[in-house]
């Protein structure tokens, strides 16, 4: 028998080493064989297990910031074990050292300060008994294992196979890697086992992502299997809340993969409507490959019916993806039946959204959105802007570009919902091709003439279905437009233009064009039916813009500092267009269908306000004080911009497309102002006002405004603001418009009302406050409205919809309460949504799959 005191440092070697070729060919053939199989595996990876369910955006995003999409990865990280390999060394240290036993089969006992290192392996405790001949580690007191790069047990006991790298802990607490949040995961446990390099049993433990000692959410678990980076499972497990069971759950899966990609149920969701009643929601997720996922979710209304949809991502490369998804309700098979009170609102949507990057140069763009019909929208949508917009736009865009020329295919469908109407225009199939402006040097070598041209040939058709024929005669003056599937539209446009820049820095630019465009089929403008006569319309169009040299002044503060620029920019532009004489003829879908005559002079002035400030200073709002010296850092901010501008009518009936009485909406008009004023014929627009404010970064304003400055004053205005703060968020748009009467000279003139056509009484305004900060502890929440103030038959309240949200977060876990409310066309409705998020987890709450309507 052996013994020794004092400070200890020894190296033992394993016994049954390898010789160092036959360890090196062992390697290399266990790296091949891993590869092999890592290959085999990647070309079936892909997803996050349990897609985190969160709350749907509300009709302001930042009131919801819960709401996350998570990104589809195009390739994940392997992770590969480091191998067992017989002959690893095993260093102890120890304060004092009893050894017993024969040479091989020694049996040594270490105690204080206890050190144990393997590899990867870190082993403390106040006491460790080696035993050589099996190569088992037993520790006693304050046990504390730990496994690179991030993997912590503690226990009272412990006992470990230095060769196999296996054992167990008793009475054990620890925590895991990181989940796919960022999250750590604790456990504490009455036996842990440790069966591989990278899985371990839990048996009668706990799993939480709260560390403190009473934690506020965990799963209690008679047994549990943790494999390192790749998942945590529970079977049985109670879901708990300050040591209280919730619920009991037959199975629980935990993803612990930084970018998990697999497939799985998720979480249910659930909410409550008192126009759709209960409504219980379940969820599974399938991978599809390493690029690609899917998602199919089944609701119940408990009022209403079931729905099912389904969304599907896919992504090529780094910059393409597609996704597409549909939801479909059958409506009145749950609660009251169908009836005149209770009518069938059920439907379906489609949407499409993607863009693809072809490796010849080719781009294609895609977003599609369909609904069977407006009154499904209205109900199932979960924003009040879904609800009450009566426009629905699908798209598809194919794009190549080479040297100065570009070929553009467009396949595009339109559906405006108005009160008797339903019109929708097409554009399938449209391909145009355009040469960009270039100089023509061979011609013209000292004078810098460019031109371009484009064309193309086009399928359009536009087609109204209204309900109730005999008011839309009154409303309209004729019947519906219904054309062919197809009407052709050919078209060509050659131009050129010739810029000129002169010394004192003015500019003149002079762009002339020849329009020509072939219909093949007219509308009467009597009696609004398509004809099957051809129509060829060809025009001229000039252009002259002239630009002054700007004027700036430098103001400065009363110690001579710099305090601003201001810089006035005006300019001037004379446009022509001659030879649009069949205007009400025309079949109109798009803008280049509205083009008419016009002979008239646009002026403007631009005010811009400079500061000056660092790049590093400028969301600061302070700028290092130099003088009139600027630094290298230094660039001119614009804090604020000021345009007035308007229009001058030579033709004030544009070739005889106005028609006094009536709401005029064509190019010249349109192209000024969002807002109509072609209802009478007049000689000067009104004076358009734009303002830009931002100080600094986190603040920013927008106005714009039309004056009427002859005789109606303020005809419309709107205004935008926004402020971004650590704490604070606030947003809000108001829209306002006037309904104008006219002076006793245009009286003739006037719609049914007595008003000038076009104008019509509005008022909408739509705030929102967001405080509080929900990524870190504490309460936070916010508000967002939406108001209509104009009278409305019927209506009591301006209010039309309302978004309440209150949260609470903590340091692992988080609490969210939302009410809506909507008041809206068909829909009046008071719907309540709790979710509740567990870090690590996912989050019990509401979310729809494919109802991008």
């Amino acid at each position: 028998m052996l013994a020794s005191q004092g400070k200890a440092d020894n190296v033992i070697r394993v016994p049954g080493g390898l010789s160092k070729h036959k360890f090196w060919r062992t390697i290399c053939g266990a790296c091949l064989v891993a590869l092999w199989l890592a290959g085999a595996v990647w070309a079936q990876q892909p997803n996050p297990v349990d897609r985190q369910v969160t709350n749907p955006l509300t009709d302001t995003p930042n009131v919801n910031p819960l709401q996350q999409n998570p990104v589809v990865p195009t390739r994940r990280p392997n992770r590969v074990a480091p191998p067992i390999v017989p002959g690893d060394e095993v260093k102890i240290e120890a304060d004092n050292e009893t050894v017993t036993g024969e040479k091989d089969k020694k049996v040594i006992v270490y105690e204080g300060n206890v050190d144990v290192r393997i590899t990867v392996y870190h082993m403390q405790a106040d006491k460790i008994t080696y035993y050589q001949a099996t190569n088992t580690l037993v520790a006693e007191g304050n046990v504390v294992f730990d496994q690179e790069p991030a993997q912590r047990i503690t226990g009272s006991k412990a006992e470990f196979n230095a060769k196999t790298k296996t054992g167990y802990f008793l009475n054990a607490t620890g925590y895991t890697d990181q989940s796919q949040d960022g999250t750590t995961l604790h456990f504490t446990a009455q036996r842990v086992e440790k069966v591989s390099y990278n899985k371990f049993l839990i048996f009668n433990g706990t799993l939480t992502s709260c560390d403190e000692e009473k934690p506020k959410w965990s799963f209690k678990t008679k047994r549990a299997t943790i494999i390192r980076g790749e998942r945590a499972t529970l079977v049985t497990p109670g879901f708990r809340i300050k040591g209280n069971t919730v619920i009991k759950l037959p199975y629980a899966s935990v993803s612990l993969k930084p970018r998990d990609r697999q497939s799985g149920f998720l979480t249910p969701t659930f909410g409550r409507s008192n126009l759709v009643g209960f409504r219980l929601s379940s969820a599974y997720y399938q991978t599809l490959g390493r690029s690609a996922d899917a998602t199919v979710r089944l609701d119940t209304f408990s009022k209403r019916g079931v729905g099912v949809g389904f969304d599907v991502r896919t992504r090529a490369n780094s910059r393409s993806y597609l996704n597409f998804g549909l939801y479909a309700v059958k409506d009145r098979i749950l609660g009251q039946k169908e009836s005149l009170a209770a009518p069938n609102q059920g439907g379906t949507s489609l949407y499409a959204d993607g863009v693809h990057y072809f490796p010849n140069g080719f781009v294609a763009a895609a977003d599609i959105n369909i609904t069977s019909n407006l009154a499904f929208r209205q109900v199932f949508s979960d924003t009040i802007q879904q609800a009450i917009s009566p426009e629905e736009r699908s798209q598809l865009y194919i794009n190549k570009n080479w040297g100065d020329y570009s070929l553009n295919i467009l396949a595009r469908t339109q559906v405006t919902s108005l009160p008797n109407a339903r019109i929708r225009t097409r554009q399938l199939p449209g391909i145009t091709l355009e040469k960009r402006f270039s100089p023509l040097l061979n011609l013209f070598k000292k004078v810098p003439l460019y031109w371009g041209i484009n064309g193309g040939l086009e399928g359009i058709s536009r087609k109204e279905t209204v309900e109730d024929l005999a008011q839309f005669r009154r409303d309209v003056g004729g019947d519906p437009i219904i054309s062919p599937s197809i009407v052709q539209r050919l078209f060509v446009r050659p131009e050129v233009s010739l810029p000129l820049s002169f010394s004192n820095g003015w500019s003149l630019t002079t762009t002339f064009g020849l329009h020509a465009t072939y219909y093949s089929n007219t509308i009467d403008p009597t009696t609004r039916l398509v004809l099957s006569r051809d129509l060829v319309r060809g025009f001229a169009d000039l252009e002259v813009d002239l630009r002054p040299a700007a004027l700036a002044r430098n103001f400065k503060r009363k110690d001579g500092a710099f305090h601003f620029r201001h810089v006035i920019e005006p300019y001037l532009i004379y446009r022509k267009v001659k030879g649009v004489t069949n205007f009400e003829r025309v079949l109109r879908v798009d803008f280049s269908d509205t083009l008419a005559d016009t002979n008239e002079v646009e002026y403007g002035l631009s005010n811009r306000f400079f500061t000056r400030r660092s790049t590093e200073t400028v969301g600061s709002g302070k700028a290092p004080n130099t003088g009139d010296k600027p630094t290298v850092s230094e660039q001119p901010y614009e804090a604020l911009t000021v345009t007035v501008r308007g229009k001058y009518f030579f033709d004030t009936t544009f070739g005889g497309a106005l028609t006094p009485g009536r709401r005029n909406q064509f190019a010249p008009i349109y192209t000024f102002s969002g807002f109509t004023y072609g209802g009478v014929p007049r000689r000067f627009s009104p004076v358009n006002i734009t303002a830009q404010y931002r100080p600094f970064r986190p603040l920013s304003a927008d106005v714009r405004a039309d004056l009427d400055t002859q005789r109606a004053g303020l005809r419309n205005l709107s205004a935008t603001l926004s402020l971004r703060l650590a704490l604070v968020r606030v947003y809000q748009t108001f829209y306002y418009t006037r309904s104008l009467d006219l002076p006793p000279s245009l009286a003739q003139f006037a719609d049914a009302r007595g008003k000038e056509p076009g104008t019509i009484r509005g008022s909408q305004w739509s705030p929102s406050l967001f405080l509080g900060q929900p990524d870190k502890s504490g309460y936070w929440g916010g508000v967002s409205f939406f108001f209509d103030f104009q009278n409305r038959p019927g209506q009591k309240s301006s209010l039309i919809s309302s978004t309440v949200t209150l949260g609470r977060t903590w340091d692992c876990c988080s609490v969210v309460l939302q009410n809506y409310t909507f008041n809206a066309g068909l829909r009046t409705e008071n719907r309540t949504i709790f979710s509740f998020r567990l870090n690590g987890i996912g989050a019990f709450g509401t979310e729809q799959i494919g109802q991008r309507f």
